[in-house]
């Protein structure tokens, strides 16, 4: 995913080529674009219903010894930990030994007196300010075993940025403090509360957190930051605990997702705040609930969290009112792969497959025509590039985004078609914005470009093969 400056400008790559495709077709579209991601190896689980109704795996789980990837390995979860976490807190809450208005100060001693007044609520929003101590230390700062008092040092290393409430930061420090929370009102350090509360009951059997059960099979993660695929030690659960300190299974975290369209962990209420969207002190909407982003793909609402850490990346998609989930994990950190998991569920998902949307006459050919020209400006460069609004300038000319004008050349280079699909108005930082959907064929097959434009030039790009 790209972002440009004063412009957001995505880049996904999906994989399906239509609705029609076949489940060996579609398989192997999923196992080449894991190969060109250059991550070592996945593996992937669609569950509908409660039941896992696809899996795949693809590449190495350990690069060393070529042993295979498989859908059955553990794997660090990284921050999907955080939806265990919330969940946690709010057993404690229905149970009444704890209350989402608490302030965190009257619950956790020896915090920096600016943390205080914090509410647990706003802790699990990320609406907090406390500072984030990933971000000021590193990933590295969890491949050793910490102490509570260590993590607040880090943190309080700089001043929280906004008053609690004020405004969306992610914060993993404030999660970890959620985790010391539920120690001190249940009596069971967060591991303990888990396994007792939540994995067992479950039948979570390879789901652990400081210690590996016995016969759990997990692959090595690895971290491409010298250029060259490093392996890494496990996570230290202690530096880390419901912040991202999980590992776990696909087939585990398909009992976890059936768990949550039932009142097994918690009643209906307190469930629906793991994903209900939070408000800010001045009324407006924070899209996190408690482990859970909301948001919309393709116009469908949905929740999703990914996770990563030093070796690992994952993400999580789940569609409530379709009972689909998506559940994908990488054995390394970073890479290409953040289009995965969105085109898998197009595949499994009618809904999400724009091949679905119906080509309507063309309401204004005059009008696509130059929308097509904006596109090779920004492009390939064409012209005074007067379409272009100066974010979109920007990726035009400068060097920092020839890696991704790049692929998108010969895409143009070999248009064979440009068809309207649809427009609609929107409001955006840059105020009323128009939103219009094409799909192009070329030699490589069909690309969807959105496109927005603010006063007749494009300030946003947004383009997916399929």
């Amino acid at each position: 995913m790209i972002q440009l400056p004063a412009l957001v400008a995505l880049a996904l790559l999906a994989l399906q080529p239509g609705p029609q495709l076949s489940e060996a077709a579609f398989s192997k579209s999923v196992a080449d674009r894991i190969a060109a991601s250059g991550v070592p190896g996945a593996a992937l689980a669609v569950l509908k219903d409660g039941e896992t109704i696809y899996r795949q795996a693809a590449g190495l789980a350990d690069v060393e010894r070529k042993v295979a990837y498989s859908p059955d390995l553990a794997f660090e979860i990284g921050s999907l930990s955080k939806q265990f976490a919330a969940t946690a807190i709010l057993m404690l809450v229905a149970e009444g030994k704890l209350a989402l208005a608490d302030p965190i100060g009257s619950i956790v001693d020896d915090l920096p007196e600016a943390w205080r007044a914090a509410t647990v609520e706003q802790v699990m929003h990320h609406a907090s300010g406390i500072p984030d101590y990933e971000e000021i230390a590193g990933y590295d700062y969890y491949n050793e075993p910490r102490e509570p008092a260590d993590v607040v040092r880090v943190a309080a290393q700089r001043k929280p940025a906004f008053r609690p409430g004020d405004r969306f930061e992610y914060s993993n420090t404030g999660y970890y403090l959620l985790s010391v929370i539920v120690e001190k009102r249940s009596g069971l350090g967060l591991d303990r509360f888990l396994a007792k509360r939540v994995f067992e009951p479950l039948g979570m059997s390879s789901t652990y957190t400081s210690e590996r059960p016995s016969g759990v099979a997990v692959a090595t993660g690895y971290h491409g930051r010298t250029g060259t695929r490093t392996a890494q030690p496990p996570i230290a659960w202690s530096s880390t605990l419901g912040a991202g300190g999980i590992v776990s299974t696909l087939a585990d975290l398909a009992r976890w997702d059936a768990a949550l369209y039932t009142d097994r962990l918690l009643p209906a209420p307190l469930r629906a705040k793991l994903w209900e969207p939070a408000r800010a002190n001045d009324g407006s909407t924070i899209p996190y609930g408690a482990g859970w982003f909301t948001q919309r793909t393709r116009d469908v609402e949905h929740l999703s969290h990914s996770g990563q850490t030093n070796g690992f990346s994952c993400d999580y998609m789940r569609f409530p009112e379709q009972h689909l989930s998506v559940l994908v994990h990488f054995n390394t950190y970073g890479g290409r792969v953040g289009s995965i998991a969105p085109a898998v569920a197009a595949h499994f998902l009618p809904a999400l497959n724009y091949y679905s949307l119906p080509v309507p006459d063309d309401p204004d050919p005059e009008c696509s025509a130059e929308h097509l020209a904006a596109l090779r400006q920004a492009v390939l460069g064409e012209g005074e590039l007067d379409l272009l609004g100066d974010g979109m300038r920007r990726f035009a000319t400068e060097a920092s985004f020839a890696r991704e004008r790049e692929p998108l050349r010969s895409l143009l280079d070999s248009s064979r078609s440009f068809r309207f699909l649809r427009v609609r108005s929107l409001r955006g930082e840059e105020g009323e914005l128009e939103e219009f959907l094409y799909r192009q064929a070329h030699a490589a097959g069909e690309t969807f470009w959105t496109m927005r434009f603010a006063e007749g030039v494009l300030v946003s790009l947004n383009w997916e093969d399929e």
